[in-house]
């Protein structure tokens, strides 16, 4: 299991989480740097889960972000046990945080 890991929640207008799929799809298979990842659907929401390597896809979130602003994107990450996260609205940083966190 690797020592670094992501989980990118997506949340907002629910009738857009398919196009903001297929957008961020679109945008990590371009992306030679992008570290493996699944896909999960949950009720009110849309989430990735990564484990990491190289880097949580930042620029590709945010790029998404700016293109659905209806959509709050949140990324939280543990490194060996060190824990964050930052979320994203309209294709800019609006919070972020240390530690622990529950999800919005």
């Amino acid at each position: 299991m690797p020592s670094f890991t992501a989980i990118v929640r997506v949340t907002g207008s629910a009738e857009r989480f398919e196009a903001f799929r297929e957008r961020v799809r679109w945008l990590l298979v371009r992306d030679p740097d992008t570290d493996p990842y699944t896909e999960h659907h949950t009720p009110g929401g849309l989430e990735y889960r990564f484990a990491i390597e190289k880097g949580i896809p930042f620029p590709t979130l945010v790029t998404a972000s700016a293109e659905f602003p209806e959509l709050r994107v949140e990324a939280q990450w543990d490194q060996e046990g060190a824990k964050g996260g930052a979320a994203i609205e309209s294709g800019r940083l609006v919070e972020q945080w240390t530690g622990e966190r529950s999800p919005t």
